[in-house]
């Protein structure tokens, strides 16, 4: 097989599964895994794919909702810095409402040192996970969004509003220069503004490659916030 049919080969099997590690397209091609990164990267730098952690996403896919699995492999260090600033606004005895993104879950761990929080959530990975640090929370429930994880809908939108939270911590996909935040998902965008609307302050955890990029949904504007908490400073 030459080269450039590794490159079309690649390319097919993104378009049947969207996502692919190294490992399954080097088996299913017969190909060594340094010959399928060595394509990756041409790949890439023509604009076809993004590579992400252990694998490759099609191009023409990175506008769409990406799945929970891939992002909480990414960017991991500066995710755990920004848990880290993030800590330094909590209280004990604070009522918090943490999104279902993957950088929100990155304070999970972290919440142990606090007494008598209670935690609202739509994740029900993060509820779980709070419960067996034996922290006490709410889940929404709703309808459930199998890429992301999260509920939604008007059921969870109603569920939030029988509190009143202290502080909320959340992310989504974009933040443009212009300070607008985006996301591709019109249902959590409006779970979010719901959470938005019953939190006295609201922080966004946002890792740097977000600055910049807009997707189809708006949420709020940057001065709507309390802060943006990121590995690197936010300027307009």
């Amino acid at each position: 097989m030459f080269y450039n049919e590794n490159h079309d080969k690649i390319i097919e099997i993104l378009e049947k599964r969207n996502y692919a590690t190294v490992g399954y397209l080097a088996q299913n091609i017969h190909v060594s895994e340094p010959t399928i990164r060595r394509a990756l990267k041409v790949l890439e730098n023509n604009g076809k794919i993004k590579r992400t952690f252990g694998g490759a996403i099609l191009s023409t896919e990175i506008n769409k909702e990406v799945p929970l699995v891939l992002r909480e492999q990414e960017n991991i260090v500066q995710k755990k810095e920004i848990a880290s600033k993030a800590i330094s606004h909590i209280q004990d005895g604070q009522l918090i409402f943490i999104d279902a993104s993957s950088t929100a879950s990155y304070l999970i761990d972290k919440l142990v040192s606090f007494n008598n929080l209670t935690i609202i959530t739509n994740s029900p990975k993060t509820s779980l996970k709070l419960s067996e640090l034996k922290i006490k929370n709410y889940c929404t429930g709703g309808l459930l969004l199998e890429n992301s994880v999260a509920y939604v809908g008007s059921h969870a939108e109603k569920f939030i509003e029988f509190f009143n939270a202290d502080i909320m911590f959340f992310s989504c996909r974009g933040l443009s220069f212009n300070g607008e935040l985006t996301d591709q998902s019109i249902e959590e965008t409006q779970l979010r503004q719901v959470m938005l609307s019953r939190a006295k302050k609201k922080f966004m955890l946002c890792t740097s490659d977000k600055f910049g990029k807009t997707y189809s949904f708006n949420l709020c504007h940057y001065r709507d916030l309390t802060g943006i908490i990121s590995d690197k400073t936010f300027t307009i």
